[in-house]
């Protein structure tokens, strides 16, 4: 009887565990996590920007990667992605939630080409990274324009 209620018990105890669910992050808390543009430098061999990462959400940002680039005009009001990307500095590992840091990309105008085709008064930026765990179920990325129109 004593070894049919220790069964039972251990038996109960797997099921349970094997419940546990792990919290799952969703786009409102990926719209937590943003970027702000805090100062534009403009000097004789390219541009300076200094943004703020800040972590709004519950969950731990594990790792990620912070990309600035000029778009490429087409025509009078199209646009599209440019491959030439500069990676930001000061970033970190393990970013908490509340969490706020400062990143610095200095974006040279050497080996741009023609900057005429290049959207230099409207540069992009993207977010690549990992929420609590690094690998493919938590990636996420997210951007769009460095220079919020606040209007």
């Amino acid at each position: 009887m004593k070894m049919k209620l220790l069964c039972t018990s251990l038996l109960i105890l797997v099921l349970l565990s094997g419940c546990v669910s792990e919290k799952t992050f969703t786009t409102n808390d990926i719209e937590k996590i943003t970027l702000a543009l805090m100062k534009t430098e403009r000097f004789e061999n390219g541009i300076s920007y200094t943004i703020h990462l800040k972590n709004d959400s519950d969950f731990v940002i594990k790792q990620n990667n912070v990309f600035v680039s000029y778009p490429i005009k087409l025509g009078e009001s199209g646009l599209k992605d440019n491959q030439y990307t500069v990676e930001a500095d000061g970033n970190k590992l393990d970013i908490q939630p509340g969490e706020k840091i400062t990143l610095h990309v200095f974006m040279p105008f050497e080996g741009m080409g023609d900057q005429s085709v290049l959207g230099i008064d409207d540069p992009s930026i993207q977010l690549k990274g990992f929420i609590e765990s690094v690998d493919n179920e938590h990636f996420f990325s997210t951007g769009g324009s460095l220079i919020k129109d606040e209007g």
